[in-house]
Parts: C-alpha cells; structure tokens; sequence
C-alpha cells in the first residue's frame, strides 16, 4: 500500500498538481514500511531457528536417555535361561572389564551324559543302515550306598575317536536331572535288543576254555560248550545248545571241580535263597546199606574205632545223611 502511494504521488507530482513533500513523504513511508517488513521476517527466521535448536536439543536429550536406560540396562546381567551358576568369580564393588567371564551357566533341564564303549559294542548297536538308534539308557549315580537313578536317550556320538583313545564316545540326553550335577561320575546302562536263546549265568561258571559245568546223571558233573555272547557286571550271558535246555549248571567253579566228578548240589532257589537242608538222617535200602558197609570194612585207612562206630550207625534205621554223602563221594572218587 505504501508502495501504491508512492507511485501515486510520484504520478500527481509528473502531471504538476503534486508536491515534493508529499512524494517525500511517501517515500519515507515506504521505506519505513519496507524495514518492518525485513524486521519481522527476521524475527520470523530467528524463532524459526530457535525451533530447530530445540528440536536438535530434544533429540539429544532423547539420544542421551536412551544411553543412560541401555547402560542401566548393561549393569545387570540376565540370562537367556534358567540355571546354575559356577565357578562365579566376582565380589562386591569391583570394576568388571569388557567381555569379562564372571561365571558358568549351566542348563540342569539340558544335562547329557557322555560314556565309551568299546566297537565290539558299538557295533551290537548301530541298525541295519548304521545309524545309531534312540535306545533308552538309564543312568545311576551311587550316593553313598544309595543309588540315584534317571532315564535318558541316546542321542548321538562323538564325531572322530581322540589320539590314543579306543571305541566309540557316546551321548545320552538326560530326561530329568534333579540330583545330578556336571562332573558327577555315573553308571550308564544301555538296553540292547532282546536276545534269544540265551542263559545267565554267574561270571564264576564260565571256564577259561569257554566250557561250563553241568550236572548229569548220579549227580556227577559234566562239561558243555557254550558260547559268551555278554558280559554284565557280575554275570554272563551265555547261548544254550538245545541239549543243555532245563540242565543245571555248576554257578562256581574250584580247581578241585572237573568232568566226571560226583557232587553233592548245593541249591538255590529263584530269589537266590538256599533251599532248605536235607533232614539230618534218611532211612536206607539193604542194597545200599550193604554197599556202604562193605566199603567201609574194606577201607583200609579208617581206623579200627571209628570203624566200629561207622558200622554200627550205618546198621540203625535212621542213618546221618552228612555221613553217608561222604562215603558214597569217597566210594565215586
């Protein structure tokens, strides 16, 4: 407007009905209107400067809150599951560098057990297409006589055997570890297939020769082929000939024990309790009860005392059964 008046005047003072001081006067005008336009956008730039200096100022102060909140965050130490700690190697007040170890997590829902066995075994185990099954394994840890036992599945094997080392490395994942700890030394079964036609037998019935003992007829003893196919702990499992099904077998062998030799069998029953003794005296046969005088009387290295104290109990009714087990051994031998 001020502009449009100073043209006017200036159009006025050309057709010589202005003045001067009037087209001064608009000049002026203008020129004061003109700087208060350039004042105000000034103002205009520096509050929209001021604006920006507060947003670059609030970013910062978002910036500097998100560093503080991440090294709050950075002061504990949160794992990414539950456990048990060990070897923990820190104290109250002390400086921590970066990636400092401070302790061992240890997972006790994710427990494995690791065990060696031999080829021979790990052969008996491997399928058809040599891949090693998901047999069930149980795993005993001895507390002090009392045995802590927990399931596990076999999982995998080690991928090469170690310098010096023989058989294969094995691991079983552990269904439930409560009890046991890493470190802790067990006993590891693994439950093969079924085997058939087998017998087990005491560790002790089996010979160097691979032979057992077995009791044949009048109680004199009898040695049989078999063939070991297990060894468990204390016993063996043993493949049974048709020929020996429902025999009994000597469960412990003595160098004094050999084919041919007669017995008096000393039994067990299924709960491995012995059977009940024989009663202290058994009536006998006359033929019997000769064959037994006869061989006392011709048995030259029984004193003449005892002799007579023999005969005279073998002529009773009711004769010691201990007694006549003796003579009828010395009267086999």
């Amino acid at each position: 407007m001020r502009a449009r008046a100073l043209a006017r005047q200036a159009d006025l003072l050309d057709r010589g009905v202005g003045s001067t001081v009037a087209v001064e006067e608009a000049e002026l005008a203008a020129a004061t209107a003109e700087q208060s336009i350039l004042s105000r956008r000034q103002a205009e730039a520096q509050a929209a400067a001021r604006a920006t200096d507060a947003e670059t100022a609030l970013e910062r102060s978002r910036i500097a809150l998100a560093e503080a909140e991440r090294q709050l965050a950075e002061t504990t130490l949160m794992a990414a599951f539950d456990g048990v700690l060990a070897d923990v190697d820190v104290a109250a007040g002390r400086l921590v560098g970066r990636n400092e170890r401070l302790a061992q997590l240890i997972d006790d829902s994710a427990l494995e057990v690791s065990f060696r066995i031999s080829t021979t075994q790990y052969a008996r185990l491997i399928g058809a297409d040599g891949s090693l099954p998901q047999a069930p394994v149980r795993v005993v840890l001895d507390v002090f006589g009392l045995d802590l036992t927990t399931d596990a599945t076999l999982a995998r094997e080690a991928g090469s055997v170690g310098e010096g080392q023989s058989g294969r490395l094995l691991y079983a994942r552990i269904d439930d570890g409560r009890g046991l700890r890493v470190g802790d030394f067990v006993r590891v079964e693994v439950e093969e297939p079924p085997l058939a036609g087998v017998a087990r037998l005491p560790a002790t019935a089996l010979g160097s020769d691979g032979r057992v003992l077995v009791l044949g007829e009048e109680n004199r003893l009898e040695a049989a082929n078999v063939a070991l196919m297990r060894r468990q702990g204390d016993d063996v499992l043993v493949s049974v000939p048709p020929e020996l099904s429902g025999r009994e077998v000597v469960a412990a062998r003595t160098p004094v024990l050999g084919e041919g030799i007669r017995v008096n069998p000393f039994r067990r029953d299924a709960d491995g309790q012995a059977e009940a003794e024989a009663p202290g005296t058994i009536a006998l046969d006359p033929d019997r009860r000769a064959r037994l005088i006869a061989f006392v009387e011709t048995n030259s290295f029984i004193p003449e005392d005892v002799r007579s104290r023999m005969i005279q109990q073998l002529n009773e009714p009711e004769v010691p059964a201990q007694m006549v087990a003796r003579i009828e051994a010395r009267m086999g031998s």
